[in-house]
């Protein structure tokens, strides 16, 4: 029979053999530690892909929508500025940039009647777009005017329009905002309210509502006061 004996290891054996052991296991941590982060990295990149194409197009629907509102807004206000400017002495709409967004304000005026004269003038506010929207118009000439930037378009941060009481197009933009007090002057003297009716002035060409991946073109016709909407 033959027996085997294990034979002692030397001081500098056990050291060599406990130093790989660890490095062993340091490996092997490293590893799974690696491991664990690129599997947590794939599920986050799908978990942000996943709420990103929710979120987007929400976000591109909501701002859709404002487009749209603001739109429907501006075309209403055509429409009511047409029909008053046709029966009243003065009858325009201004489209407004202000802080917090868009406000279209009418400014209508029958002139002094014979039961009073302290009703004449009539303006409404309507906010019709957060500030955030992108309003603009464009002129005869070729110029285009971004309302949320008056400054630089030299302070033109609003847009006022009017019609031709005689042949129902429109007039040139107006510079002026009728107020009561201007307009009993004007019509005490015996004067006609002096709209700016100078053909050489720029006409409002067409007016552009854009935002998220939106955009309206609201495109007036001069000659007749008429206007068309088109998606860009």
């Amino acid at each position: 029979m033959i027996w085997l004996t294990a034979l002692p290891m030397k001081t500098g054996e056990k050291s060599s053999v406990k130093e790989k052991m660890r490095k062993l296991r340091s490996n092997c941590c490293k590893k799974r530690n690696t491991g664990f982060t690129l599997v947590e990295m794939v599920i986050t990149v799908s978990v942000f892909a996943i709420l990103l194409g929710i979120i987007v197009p929400s976000l591109n629907s909501v701002l859709g929508f404002r487009v749209q509102r603001a739109t429907n807004s501006i075309t209403a206000a055509l429409d009511k500025t047409r029909r008053e400017a046709m029966n009243r002495l003065v009858g325009e709409m201004k489209l407004e940039y202000r802080s917090d967004g868009y406000y279209i304000t009418y400014y209508l005026d029958r002139g002094k009647d014979s039961e009073s004269s302290s009703k004449i003038r009539s303006a409404d506010s309507e906010k019709i777009a957060p500030a955030g929207t992108r309003i603009s118009y464009q002129d005869n000439k070729g110029n285009t005017y971004n309302l949320w930037d008056g400054t630089e378009n030299n302070g033109r941060s609003s847009l006022i329009l009017t019609y031709d009481r005689a042949t129902g197009g429109f007039l040139p933009i107006q510079s002026n905002e009728w107020g009561q007090n201007e307009i009993l002057k004007v019509l005490e003297s015996g004067n006609d309210i002096p709209l700016d009716r100078d053909t050489s002035l720029p006409y409002c060409r067409s007016i552009t509502v854009s935002g998220g991946m939106r955009t309206r073109v609201i495109t007036l016709n001069i000659e007749t006061g008429k206007y068309s909407v088109e998606a860009k």
